[in-house]
Parts: structure tokens; sequence; C-alpha cells
């Protein structure tokens, strides 16, 4: 109980301090974050539909799909893929809050950005690292104050 706690209090912690560094950079107008918090969600269900594919890959079952490539479950991928999993899932359940522009929603949204974070860090990927997650977090970020 007590080590939940202390995630819950480092994942706040880090929610702060990207909100602090945020409202120091320049603040979009406010016409540009009510389009993205309008079309965010169908953008969202667009590239998880896309990702489709991608997941079925790294289950393993596109090989069920395509004769002559083999038969069964392959999970010798690396966790890399899995953490890209797990990102995805975060965003595909956070798809109907987004629509209500639910708070809860926005936070499974922030997760999956720190997810992704930690994705392109295992993969290193540094550019995205700080380029993808600083876009991806400014405009989080920005629109914050849409979700209640």
């Amino acid at each position: 109980m007590a080590k939940d706690k202390k995630e819950e209090n480092i994942i706040k912690q880090i929610e702060s301090k990207i909100e602090e560094v945020v409202k120091k950079l320049p603040s979009l107008p406010a016409n540009v974050k009510e389009i993205i918090v309008k079309f965010s969600p169908w953008i969202t269900l667009i590239v998880l539909v896309i990702s489709l594919p991608t997941l079925l890959a790294a289950l393993g079952l596109s090989a069920l799909m395509m004769p002559g490539w083999g038969y069964g479950l392959h999970f010798g991928y690396s966790i890399v893929w899995w953490v890209s999993i797990a990102s995805m899932v975060l965003m595909a359940v956070a798809l109907p809050g987004l629509f209500k522009r639910k708070m809860s929603s926005w936070r499974l949204v922030f997760y999956s950005g720190l997810v992704m974070a930690l994705y392109n860090l295992l993969s290193m990927d540094l550019g995205s690292l700080v380029i993808g997650t600083g876009i991806s977090m400014y405009i989080l970020f920005q629109i914050k104050s849409y979700y209640k």
C-alpha cells in the first residue's frame, strides 16, 4: 500500500514539474486549444485503428492470418513492443472519456505519454524522447483545463 502511494506521488511530482515548465512557455490561442480538444479523440481513434496491425504483429497473431508464414503465437519480441502496446491500451481505454472531456481520460493520455517516453528511452530514440515527448506534453498540458 505504501509503495502505491509513493509511485502515485512520483507521478504527481512529474506532472507538477511538467506543468511548471509549460506555464513558462507561450500559450496556444484558445481557438487552437478548442480545435485540439474537439478533434483529438477522432485522431486518437484513427491512430489506434491504424496501429492495430502492429498490435497483432507484436502478439504474433499476424502469423495466423497469413498462410505460409507460420502458425501459433510468437512472444519473442522485446520489451519495447510491450511498452508500445501498453501505451496503445491506455489510449484505447481513455478514448470514450476524451469525447466527454473527462479528467480521468486526460490522465490516461498523460500516462500514455509517459509510457511512450519510456518506449523512446528503451529504443534509444533520443530525438523522439526529447522532441516528441516535449511537444506532446506541451500540447497535453495546454488543453488540460478543458477536461473536468
